[in-house]
């Protein structure tokens, strides 16, 4: 596997990280992991499939998002727009701390984690929208040329799955996400052997990014990052999509109408894509 960052890097950052990024209540659990432990564990983040869920994985990720928002150059107080969050808040965690008194708005479906993800929210000193609705429907409820970012944080992959679970007449709305996930995987498994995966999911996603443009600011940025779950694997997710989701999606992006692929230095296009709307 391609590492996901320098490990020497965030060896030496994890600490100064730590307390940027963590509550204090935070703070105090990643204190009581010994110095030693973490050490092995941001490693082993970096360099292999997650396996483990930490409050170090919570510091790095994090951290790096600050690093988009920074390399970006965005305005002073970002918006910000997440597509498939989930539960999962590492940006707007991050935005609490960097940017205050920003707003930070998800797109998310999910019944259950979005419940999950108001409540890890809610006390955050920014302002937080959760949109209940179908991304490819987002201009119905944002004002064009209104965000800054819009972010894919580890998104790409469900909203591939989601494509085809639609499809399909598989619910990922009303379900528990972990219980879906084996037919999802069973449905990706299916089209990767029956090479029509990029048939199946390309025409969707290529459509919601041309929607999701209309939303972004000129000079926007659209941040997609991907790594891997061990679980997936374990439960056969098809490895060469699973490791190269990223490539795979830059391939299609190419030639999208109003956007230009952009590099910031430090981060592998193995795991990230950035496009830039003029």
């Amino acid at each position: 596997m391609i590492p996901l960052d320098h490990v020497a890097k965030w060896t030496a950052h994890l600490d100064a990280s730590a307390q940027a990024y963590l509550s204090a209540s935070e703070f105090r659990e990643y204190e009581n992991i010994p110095a030693a432990e973490r050490q092995q564990q941001i490693r082993a983040l970096l360099e292999r499939p997650i396996a483990s869920f930490t409050i170090v994985n919570d510091v790095y990720f994090r951290a790096r998002w600050s690093e988009v928002l920074s390399a970006a150059g965005l305005a002073a107080s970002p918006v910000v727009l997440e597509i498939a969050s989930g539960d999962t808040d590492v940006i707007p965690q991050m935005m609490g701390r960097d940017y205050p008194n920003s707003r930070y708005i998800a797109a998310n479906m999910n019944r259950r984690l979005t419940a999950g993800l108001r409540e890890k929210t809610r006390d955050l000193p920014l302002e937080v929208a959760i949109i209940e609705d179908d991304a490819a429907a987002i201009g119905r409820h944002l004002q064009a040329d209104s965000v800054d970012v819009i972010a894919f944080q580890h998104g790409v992959n469900d909203v591939l799955q989601a494509i085809l679970c639609d499809r399909d007449g598989v619910d990922t709305i009303q379900t528990d996400w972990m219980e879906t996930l084996p037919a999802m995987i069973a449905i990706l498994q299916r089209e990767t052997r029956q090479g029509t995966l990029e048939q199946s999911v390309r025409p969707g996603f290529l459509s919601l990014l041309e929607t999701l443009l209309a939303v972004l600011k000129p000079g926007g940025v659209i941040a997609m990052n991907h790594y891997m779950f061990q679980l997936d694997l374990d439960w056969g997710y098809p490895p060469d999509v699973w490791e190269n989701l990223i490539p795979m999606v830059r391939g299609w992006v190419k030639d999208l109408p109003g956007t230009r692929e952009i590099a910031l230095e430090g981060f592998d296009r193995q795991w990230w894509l950035f496009l830039r709307k003029p």
